[in-house]
């Protein structure tokens, strides 16, 4: 059925395209396609940044969270995951880029000397980066479902051409320029939907007062939640969200999709500003949003949770913002989506066979192959499979979290790792992790919080990482390549670019009090007035 939402939608898709032809025509060799050159500005590692960490998990699967009843644990994941940002940009991305590779597999065989553990992080990457791009492809397929009328899977075939195209064309350099665009599409949207949406509910603190009696959703925005939605306690609740807190903070801080983008910064200061900035916009787009989101189930308590923004795009508000907002859900699938296949590119060519494939030509050949490879077989899993955005997302996290987060921060800050240790802890991790989803999965009781698989993950991978280095400790080898991530090179140290970067901390000082300043005039004390 076209409609206005619809032509809006494909005019976005179609800009994204072209933006993707135009750059894809500039690529001459691998170092353009994988890290575009090295020398991305501030403005396109943030865009990227934000808009691969914000898929439409956010605009569709958070939001379903909170319009179910779960809104203080998700706002609380929302920004303990969004300072992962500074915690990563300082103890981890910037040695990484220090150590000048070209995906993040790589980095970890070159710090360990080894081979085994470089293919071992690009197998754990390419489950996890799946998992994340299926849930983002099955987002984008339930936007085009509501906006178009068509069947599930005829949009799921859309959302696929959506993305492979300009990805497999265009490689880094398209993905970083398509990203900041959608980034600054999806960050107006949420800015300028949020005023409708509250309006229609009876104004900000109307709309915040009701829900605190709402009876449809009762406690939806208290600190307990609704206790009906998930565990029967508001402790049970916020000690998921703190978990949760800490998994999306490490996602942030060490996951592949995160730390590929400082790859391409053209300096370590530009990784620093970059993350901090990065920082401020996930935090205020998902604050936005989940508000929103309350909103929404004030207004209309009988909606599917997770079409609960496409419903308030569609009658909320004017029709033009209404298509910016859809357009921005699109944008942020499609960014996600995009970023995920070219990793999973990357490191097919650039970790499992870069014995075989030497010549720049060739790499790119194979690079564009494996993406189109993969992508195939997710549409197809994709078109079996019913939407599970919510969940999809968060395995794929958890697994990213458990098998990487302190094998990623030990590498850098550790000197007793060896790369026994590193793989042993990174294989455990993995193990730990999906073992315990897939049992969890098939128990039909209720799960207790302190077996959650992040948690048991985690253990494994630091009793392997513990056993590992004890049974082969650290060569002189491993030791040499880890001192060299601490030698700063000389163009870091310019007196006016460390001015910058002390000036955005300033910024984000000041953000932190105006966010909390936020919370406490335009949440808490209108709940506790309820």
């Amino acid at each position: 059925m076209i409609n206005i939402y619809f032509i809006g939608v494909v005019i976005s898709l179609l800009v994204y395209l072209l933006v993707g032809i135009f750059v894809g025509r500039k690529i001459k060799n691998v170092n353009d396609y994988y890290v575009a050159g090295r020398n991305a500005p501030t403005i396109l590692i943030v865009g990227s940044l934000v808009a691969s960490f914000l898929s439409t998990g956010a605009f569709l699967g958070d939001t379903g969270e909170v319009y179910s009843g779960f809104f203080v644990p998700i706002v609380i994941v929302g920004v303990m995951q969004a300072t992962g940002y500074l915690w990563g940009s300082c103890l981890f991305g910037r040695y990484v880029r220090r150590s000048e590779v070209l995906t993040v597999p790589e980095y970890f065989g070159k710090r360990f000397k080894s081979d085994k553990i470089r293919k071992l992080a690009a197998f754990t990457t390419i489950i996890a980066v799946c998992a994340y791009m299926l849930s983002a492809m099955q987002g984008i397929s339930t936007l085009m479902t509501n906006i178009t009328g068509l069947s599930y899977r005829a949009c799921v075939l859309i959302a696929w051409v959506s993305f492979t195209l300009f990805t497999i064309y265009s490689g880094s350099m398209g993905v970083l320029l398509t990203d900041t665009i959608m980034f600054l599409l999806f960050l107006c949207a949420a800015v300028i939907a949020v005023p409708f949406i509250a309006h229609n509910a009876g104004g900000w603190f109307n709309a915040v007062h009701n829900l605190a009696n709402s009876v449809t959703s009762p406690g939806i925005i208290s600190w307990h939640s609704n206790l009906d939605y998930m565990y029967p306690t508001g402790a049970g609740n916020i000690s998921w969200a703190l978990i949760y807190g800490v998994v999306w903070a490490i996602v942030v801080m060490v996951s592949p999709w995160q730390t590929s983008r400082y790859l391409m910064a053209k300096n370590e200061h530009t990784v620093m500003r970059s993350a901090v900035w990065a920082s401020m916009g996930v935090m205020l787009t998902t604050i936005l949003l989940y508000f929103s989101a309350a909103f929404v189930q004030s207004i209309n308590p009988d909606l599917v949770a997770a079409e609960c923004m496409i419903w308030a795009a569609q009658n909320l508000m004017p029709t033009i913002v209404g298509v910016v907002l859809l357009a921005g859900i699109l944008a942020a699938g499609v960014s996600s989506a995009s970023t995920f296949l070219s990793l999973i590119g990357f490191s097919l060519t650039n970790d499992f066979m870069r014995h075989t494939v030497d010549d720049d030509k060739k790499r790119l050949r194979v690079s564009r192959l494996g993406m189109l490879i993969a992508s195939l077989v997710i549409l197809a899993i994709a078109y079996i499979n019913p939407p599970q955005i919510f969940i999809i997302m968060y395995f794929g996290g958890t697994v990213i979290a458990s098998s990487w987060g302190p094998v990623a921060l030990a590498s850098i800050w550790s000197k007793k790792l060896s790369k026994t240790g590193a793989f042993m802890g990174m294989l455990l991790g993995f193990l730990g992790c999906v073992i315990v989803k897939i049992v969890s999965g098939l128990y039909s009781g209720d799960w207790p919080i302190y077996l959650d698989s992040f948690i048991i993950g985690i253990i494994m991978g630091i009793i392997g990482m513990v056993i590992g280095s004890i049974i082969k400790p650290v060569t002189e080898q491993e030791k040499n390549e880890r001192e060299k991530l601490f030698v700063i090179p000389e163009n870091e140290l310019e007196k006016s670019e460390i001015i910058k970067t002390e000036r955005t901390g300033y910024y984000y000082i000041a953000f932190g009090v105006i966010v909390f300043l936020f919370f406490m005039i335009a949440w808490a004390l209108p709940v506790l007035h309820g």
